[in-house]
């Protein structure tokens, strides 16, 4: 599995550092676990919640982290279930769920890697097919799960990620780990690019679309903004879509 250069963990962080000022309020409409609170590693930080999909073939996996403020337990009914009804299982892990620094950050990204260890080890158990294998998360989570979306582990089919890289700037390390080899991606924000005063900038998303169009995966890359501007501004709508695009491919 790849990891991140020093550098780059280094320019995460600088995006990480603002997010501990993003507060949010859990939804009244959280989607039930199939199972909760079940342990991947041996810390209390080390917990994850199963949302599985009924049916007996092996489901794909979407692995989904939530934004700062929040829980692994704020998986909402809208989005989740018609990701269920089309027979992917959702994965959503816990770490440090509000992280304030670098350290913090390390530990998320570490903890993400031994989640990801868990998954395909326990496979089995929850029928889950390990060659479909999606990235996800918002906000905090697209930082927390970027090393592990872009480590060219072949079971990752893709990526989809809300108010993803928030910052004040775009650092371009942060295209580092991006090769000809990475899975599709789908970004979704809820306001326009060069937005002011919110540091969720579709601005960001452009450019991890210039660098695919750059390598010549241009058309496995795909942006949604301004959702604000719509009769739904929810960053996790697109998710059943995002699967079905992906068909039954393997890396």
């Amino acid at each position: 599995m790849n990891t991140l250069s020093p550098k780059t963990a280094s320019c995460l962080f600088t995006y990480v550092g603002t997010l501990f000022l993003l507060t949010a309020v859990l939804d009244a409409q959280e989607k039930t676990p199939t199972h909760k609170r079940v342990s991947y590693g041996p810390e209390e930080r080390q917990w994850l919640n199963l949302y599985l999909p009924s049916g007996d073939k092996p489901a794909p996996v979407f692995i989904y982290a939530h934004h700062n403020g929040s829980t692994a337990d704020d998986v909402r009914k809208s989005w989740a279930n018609p990701t269920l009804a089309e027979g992917t299982a959702i994965v959503s892990w816990e770490s440090i769920a509000k992280v304030k620094g670098l350290s913090d950050f390390q530990t998320c990204a570490a903890d993400a890697k031994v989640m990801f260890a868990w998954v395909k080890k326990n496979a089995k158990t929850y029928n889950f097919d390990v060659n479909r294998i999606i990235i996800g998360g918002q906000s905090r989570g697209s930082f927390v799960s970027w090393e592990l979306a872009h480590s060219q582990d072949k079971s990752i089919v893709g990526i989809y990620m809300g108010q993803a890289l928030p910052g004040r700037s775009f650092n371009e390390r942060l295209l580092e780990p991006i090769t000809k080899d990475a899975p599709p991606i789908f970004l979704a924000y809820r306001k326009e690019p060069g937005v002011v005063g919110d540091i969720h900038d579709p601005a960001h998303a452009q450019k991890v679309l210039e660098r695919y169009k750059e390598l010549g995966i241009g058309d496995s890359a795909e942006l949604v903004h301004s959702l604000n501007d719509t009769k739904d501004n929810q960053v996790m709508q697109f998710l059943p879509k995002f699967v079905r695009s992906l068909g039954k491919q393997e890396r």
